[in-house]
């Protein structure tokens, strides 16, 4: 039974275009580092900075492939506030409704560290980092360096790098694997490999 007030919530969102093991892997390592309770994905309906992405499989797809990949974890959520809302997704309307979901809650952001690079351009990336404590996946060999982002200093504080393995596979790798018509086993979990092979996309 889901706990009524759980103290730690981890937010993972993404186009999840399709979600593949990597997702899972570092979503993994995401509760267990900073001891979650629960960690939610939550696919966008259309990223901002995706806008016009003609690849881009439609919403209630890549939620229930997600739904799918992860319910034999029970650390595991999936959120459709994004997809529910339509439109833009924006990540500090999200942290907003998380909030208001689990008001006693610490709440904890992951994001990839090729996004950290440009977080300040996000919509209101003040009031997401003062409402959340952040975490940034190693995505390159090269890691994020805090220090020398544009991130003023009065927020490093509430910004921790999370100690994954670099995992090579990435969506855009997958979708450009099926159009060439490469194998995607054992890329993406086994029931979302059948239901992409079963809905015949891309």
């Amino acid at each position: 039974m889901q706990e009524i007030n759980p103290s730690q919530i981890g937010i993972f969102g993404g186009s999840f275009n399709p979600v593949h093991i990597g997702h899972l892997i570092i979503a993994n390592f995401f509760v267990e580092e900073f001891k979650l309770d629960y960690c939610y994905f939550v696919p966008n309906f259309i990223s901002p900075f995706k806008i016009g992405d003609n690849e881009l499989i439609p919403a209630h797809d890549r939620l229930e492939m997600l739904k799918i990949a992860i319910e034999d974890n029970p650390k595991f959520k999936v959120d459709s506030f994004e997809v529910d809302k339509g439109g833009i997704s924006y990540t500090s309307e999200t942290i907003q409704y998380f909030r208001q979901k689990f008001p006693y809650s610490k709440l904890f952001l992951l994001i990839g560290s090729d996004q950290a690079e440009k977080f300040t351009q996000w919509r209101n990336w003040e009031t997401i980092v003062n409402a959340t404590y952040l975490v940034i996946a190693r995505r390159t060999f090269s890691n994020f360096e805090l220090q020398s982002s544009n991130i003023p200093s009065s927020f490093h504080s509430r910004i921790f790098s999370l100690h994954n393995p670099l995992i090579e596979i990435s969506s855009s790798n997958i979708r450009e694997y099926i159009k060439k018509g490469f194998s995607i086993k054992y890329l993406v979990p086994e029931k979302v490999y059948y239901y992409l092979t079963k809905n015949n996309f891309f």
